[in-house]
């Protein structure tokens, strides 16, 4: 028996087939379930360009085939031989409309791996901040026309919302000017595109061959016979016939209609010499069919009832308008073989694109005709509709080529859905082959305006040789036009700028797209923030938002968190405050107003999570892939290394290095500096304390830290309300009237009591507690310079209660945190 050796994947074990002698190669690729690319070797010699492989097997024979990846199915099997092209027409590549995986949310802005423009069926649209390397969506089909004999494609795609600076557009990494025949244009929000072309290809076109008269007997025709006509009407150049329902009608009744058919039936007609009874055979559409019954609830009896017009052929001139159909004969035939179709528009429009393919000998030529018509919901014609069209493609460049045509079909019968059939009017041969390549509903939108979103239309010229598609990869540089803020006015302004700044992004976020009022959120000090960055790339926000379901104070923090800036609630109002060092606290917290309710105190001996190491992703602005800086902490310091356990932290918005690096120093030094963590209750004093705040809590069990209020101040002497232990070099602090703390001062100790000191601060307003007018009294922490930094703490939660008192998660805050 033949034996045939197939192997998958390169590398991969061979599957050992025996099949039957007298097996045909050929008809065995077809339904080996490979792909497209395959090496096919028989015994021992591998089949080149002019080799056939319709053949059948004989015993003995050895085929080896090698399905490969890509690249030699167009050197092994030339597609040029009919045999070939007819078996292999379906492993072509088709041109399609690229969707995301499993209708993705994510953008390929954020993909970073993989990217493709690819169309977000249901998906919010981009709203891209800074600026970004931006894969826009696509927003409709490809559509391609041949020009000159040139393939050209043209995709239209969406930015995203909102006015954009492009730059630097590319396909994947080469700069789309040198790609030869290609433009694009950018429409801006709210300009007039003059025309859009908006395609839906025929999904049941995919490079058909059309075959030439010559090819009738590669076509069979479908017959079916009755000798019990139940009645046949001739009226108005049209032919009724109702028959008992039978199997092998059934054929006939499922085709779409018209159909070109013949059929014979026996007539009785009077001629001057008398009447006539004979068989005469028609040339057709067949333009309806029926099923009916004879109204019985029990075994009804089912009738076909085909209807005919267009009667052609010699009997068609021979018989009278009054001529009988006799009810003994009756023979219907498929007379279509060779017609291509019909194939039907799956939306509606107001063109037909037709393209054609032809590989062509010298001298040779390759005509058609097509033939159109207007379909209802259920593609049945709709009368009245019917068209047709003619070309043809010819050769004489004194060799074979492959050449190419569209045809552009405006119906008489307007906007709507088509069914298009194409039939071959010359002879084919080995050289001279004519595909229909593919058919456009196309729908003609003109002046349109898109008031809030930037789109882009491109054209390139395709390979000669392409059959479809390729990957999507246009890409631009693009940067928001947002709004900002005057801080000198304090007013919003509102004119469109390009911005890469973090405060732009989320003033045009909240105002403009979450469409919430000025007054909820703190744009002053948001913006005091950006101003007080020491360098601007602190300050970027490159990122794009594609999910509609994110909430807005989502996409608020977001933003911030590229600066290390913290966003919470005041008030009714978004508030901000960046996490950086701070020159003193925003105030004390001691037994004076706290409460022993909830007080703890943890502390980590090991690094905080078991890391040894952070590691930061974010974009290069250079390859548009992810990025990594990795800081480990070793007995020695820290180093630039690959971390065993890292800290892991995708930067979101982050497209430069700077911004990166200081991010990563950030988190590396909070891991070694930053172990402790404290819980507390305030009194009514915490509710002026907001999340980000840098406050003084001395540890209440830690008679180091000493700490209390002032009872009395005479120059520098200050009474205290407990007694002060001096134990090398003291530092104290002292809150202000309005609960501000004030810079660390030297204190020594008071030779005339143990409760006070002496120190030189400024004059500030305080607080002397009287019982009546005074409540809340200033307060002063001291201890030595090494246990005053151990009393700084960031406020990280802060959850008002309902008894006026105020719970704070807090952490260790200290100065080398912060590069």
């Amino acid at each position: 028996m033949p034996v045939i050796e197939l192997q998958r994947l390169p590398g991969a074990p061979k599957e050992r087939i025996s099949v039957p002698a007298g097996t045909v190669l050929a008809g065995w690729l077809l339904s080996a379930d490979i792909h497209a690319d395959v090496v096919v070797v028989v015994n021992g010699r591998e089949l080149g360009l002019d080799d056939e492989v319709g053949f059948a097997l004989e015993n003995g024979d050895r085929v080896q085939v090698f399905d490969q990846p890509k690249g030699v199915i167009g050197q092994v099997l030339n597609p040029v031989f009919k045999v070939i092209s007819k078996i292999f027409s379906f492993l072509a590549p088709k041109s399609s409309f690229s969707v995301a995986d499993n209708n993705s949310k994510e953008s390929p802005n954020n993909k970073l791996t993989g990217q493709t423009n690819v169309a977000r069926t249901y998906q919010a649209r981009p709203d891209v901040y800074g600026q970004v390397r931006s894969y826009p969506d696509l927003i409709q089909e490809s559509m391609f026309e041949f020009i000159d004999n040139v393939k050209y494609v043209t995709e239209w795609m969406n930015f995203g919302i909102g006015r954009y600076t492009v730059d630097s557009v590319r396909y994947s990494e080469s700069n789309l000017g040198s790609l030869a025949g290609a433009s694009y244009q950018v429409f801006e929000p709210g300009q007039v595109i003059p025309v859009i072309y908006e395609g839906f290809e025929f999904d049941d076109v995919d490079g058909q061959e059309l075959p030439g008269p010559n090819e009738s007997e590669d076509f069979p025709a479908y017959t079916a016979t009755v000798t019990t006509v139940i009645s046949g009407e001739l009226a108005g150049g049209e032919i009724a016939m109702k028959i008992l329902k039978q199997d092998e009608f059934d054929y006939f009744y499922s085709l779409a209609f018209p159909h070109a058919v013949t059929f014979v039936i026996n007539v009785t007609y009077n001629t001057a010499s008398g009447s006539v009874t004979r068989d005469v055979t028609l040339n057709a559409n067949l333009f309806n069919a029926t099923l009916t019954d004879d109204g019985e609830l029990v075994d009804p009896e089912r009738y076909y009832t085909f209807y005919f017009d267009e009667l052609s052929g010699g009997d068609a001139q021979e018989i009278p308008t009054d001529a009988t159909i006799n009810t003994t004969k009756f023979v219907l035939n498929d007379n279509q073989p060779l017609v291509i179709g019909p194939f039907f528009a799956p939306l509606e429009g107001d063109q037909l694109w037709v393209h054609f393919q032809a590989q062509l000998g010298n001298d040779n030529w390759a005509n058609y005709t097509g033939t159109y018509w207007k379909i209802d919901d259920d593609n049945n014609l709709i009368p009245g509709t019917t068209g047709t069209f003619s070309g043809g493609l010819s050769n004489s460049s004194g060799g074979s080529d492959t050449l190419y045509r569209t045809d552009k079909i405006v119906p008489a019968a307007g906007y709507g859905r088509y069914a298009v059939q194409i039939v071959r009017t010359n002879n084919s041969n080995d050289t001279s082959v004519l595909q229909l390549s593919e058919i456009h509903s196309v729908r003609i939108r003109t002046n349109e305006v898109h008031p809030d979103d930037t789109l882009v239309r491109v054209t390139i010229r395709a390979t000669e040789q392409a059959t479809g598609v390729r990957e999507r990869k246009y890409n631009a540089l693009i940067t928001r036009h947002t709004i900002s803020y005057n801080m000198a006015t304090r007013q919003v302004n509102y004119t469109l700028r390009p911005s890469r700044s973090f405060a732009d992004a989320l003033a045009h976020e909240w105002l403009v797209i979450g469409k919430e009022s000025p007054g909820t959120i703190d744009l002053y000090g948001l913006y005091e923030i950006a101003a007080s960055l020491p360098d601007q790339r602190l300050g970027y926000f490159d990122y794009t938002f594609d999910d509609e379901d994110i909430s807005l104070g989502s996409r608020a923090q977001s933003i911030c968190d590229a600066a290390r800036v913290i966003a919470f609630w005041e008030d009714g109002v978004l508030s901000f405050v960046r996490d950086e060092r701070v020159l003193y606290p925003a105030t004390t917290f001691n037994r004076s107003n706290m409460t022993s309710d909830e007080y703890k105190i943890t502390y980590e001996m090991t690094m905080p999570g078991g890391y040894d190491g952070v590691e930061i992703e974010y974009v290069s602005p250079v390859t548009n892939k992810k990025t990594y800086i990795r800081y480990r902490i070793t007995a020695t310091g820290i180093t630039e290394q690959a971390a065993d356990s890292p800290l892991k932290i995708k930067l979101l918005g982050c497209r430069n290095e700077y911004q990166a690096r200081d991010r990563a120093l950030l988190e590396v030094n909070r891991l070694v500096y930053s172990r402790g963590k404290m819980t507390c209750t305030t009194l009514a004093d915490g509710q002026y304390v907001s999340v980000g705040d840098v406050v003084q809590v001395p540890d209440t069990y830690d008679v180091n830290q000493q700490s209390g209020y002032i009872v009395k101040r005479t120059g520098n002497n200050f009474d205290t309300s407990e007694a002060i232990d001096f134990a090398g070099a003291m530092f104290v602090t002292v809150t202000d009237s309005l609960g501000r703390t004030s810079a660390r001062y030297p204190a020594t100790v008071r030779a005339d009591t143990r409760f006070g000191f002496t120190a030189a601060l400024p004059a500030i307003a305080l607080n002397i507690w009287d019982g009546y007018e005074v409540q809340s009294p200033s307060r002063y922490v001291i201890a030595t310079q090494e246990e005053m930094d151990a009393t700084l703490w960031r406020v990280d939660e802060k959850k008002p209660n309902s008894d006026g008192t105020t719970a704070f998660t807090l952490s260790e805050y200290s100065d080398l945190i912060y590069p």
